[in-house]
């Protein structure tokens, strides 16, 4: 009988509304994060989803996905394919759900100076 992996996969188009941040492993392998927000309608607020990019050893930095997304700039148009993940956090004593997408690859769509506006 075959496993079948279970998990929610989750594509967000927005805008980048943090800066990217680099940070690497203890291990080696480069972590690139940042945030995309939608846009505001007229009846509701912008949703916000936290992204994070998880390098490999194998390749060259010049390569890597998570290096390369720090050329991202605040108001860039992306598109985001990945893995809904969560984890438990706990913050003066209150426990609460974080959620962020994994993502397989980031597509730029459009550079904020383009549309003349950011984030």
């Amino acid at each position: 009988m075959t496993q079948t992996k279970t998990e929610i996969k989750a594509e967000a188009i927005g805008r980048i509304s943090g800066e990217p941040e680099l940070v690497w492993t203890t291990g080696g392998v480069p972590v690139c994060r940042f945030a995309v927000a939608t846009e505001e309608g007229p009846a509701t607020r912008s949703v916000v989803k936290n992204v994070y990019v998880v390098g490999g050893k194998a390749s060259r930095p010049s390569e890597e996905l998570a290096v390369r997304c720090m050329k991202l700039m605040l108001g860039d148009l992306v598109i985001v394919p990945g893995v809904e993940r969560q984890r438990l956090r706990r913050t003066r004593g209150v426990d609460w759900v974080e959620s962020a997408i994994e993502a397989s690859n980031v597509r730029l769509r459009q550079r904020a100076w383009q549309t003349g506006g950011g984030a």
